[in-house]
């Protein structure tokens, strides 16, 4: 069961008029990410936190791409 955010609530009905019943509305797979953005802050110096998480993304997309053989 997932609940709806108020602010997502705002929106609804002109995404009704744009795509019709509004069936599956979820924002937690999008509310979810802030958890890794928190966790990249924690790692900061507080001077440049958007450098640091940058290169925190950076350095995870990296091994991504090593990990799955540069695909």
């Amino acid at each position: 069961l997932t609940k709806a955010k108020f602010h997502f609530l705002l929106h609804i009905p002109a995404y009704i008029r744009r795509f019709g019943p509004a069936i599956l509305f979820s924002t937690e797979r999008f509310e979810s990410f802030n958890h890794v953005f928190r966790l990249s802050c924690i790692h900061s110096n507080r001077q440049a936190p958007s450098r640091d998480s940058c290169n925190m993304f950076a350095y995870t997309d990296i091994l991504k791409h090593i990990a799955t053989g540069g695909f």
